[in-house]
């Protein structure tokens, strides 16, 4: 009993002691820490989550607009169309000319023409819009990951270091 009571009362076993409650205090300070990295991460992701929802409940609210637009100027296109045409048609009218002769027919086809241009100017326009929400998702999508992906990874290198860290410190006691 004396041999047991002399090595429990050396200072290599003290320090020994010592060195053992320190490791299991930094370890469960790394559990700790680990934790509140996992919840940071799932923080993160919610957040990203509920910012993508809105991001393309958004986007929606846009491309409908977008169409209501795209209606709206049809419509106005349309109908300014039927204005210049009859404008057009009474003015030959006025002059005695038919509208079915060649001059008069080549006005109001250039009418339709000139009509048809701006339609398709507004359909390259819309397509545009449509084509930098699309862009403005994927974009938003791209940043969350990069997000993410760069937390999830300093977490582990955090990690990495402690354990490290703890393992120099086991080998110092040990050697």
């Amino acid at each position: 009993m004396g041999a047991i009571g002399s090595v429990l009362a050396s200072p290599l076993f003290a320090q020994g002691l010592t060195a053992a409650a320190g490791l299991a205090s930094r370890e469960i300070s790394r559990r700790e820490t680990q934790k509140s990295q996992d919840v940071a991460l799932k923080q993160l992701q919610q957040r990203q989550t509920v910012q993508q929802q809105q991001a393309a409940q958004n986007a929606a609210l846009d491309r409908q607009k977008l169409a209501l637009d795209t209606q709206q100027a049809e419509e106005q296109r349309r109908a300014a169309l039927k204005r210049a045409v009859a404008r057009q048609r009474a003015s030959f009218g006025a002059q005695g000319v038919g509208s079915g002769a060649g001059s008069g027919q080549a006005v109001l086809l250039g009418l339709f023409s000139e009509s048809d241009a701006q339609r398709q100017r507004r359909e390259q326009l819309d397509a545009l819009r449509t084509q930098g929400i699309d862009q403005g998702l994927a974009q938003q999508n791209s940043i969350n990951v990069l997000q993410r992906t760069q937390l999830a990874e300093r977490n582990k290198l955090d990690n990495l270091s402690s354990s490290a860290k703890s393992v120099n410190d086991v080998a110092g006691v040990l050697f």
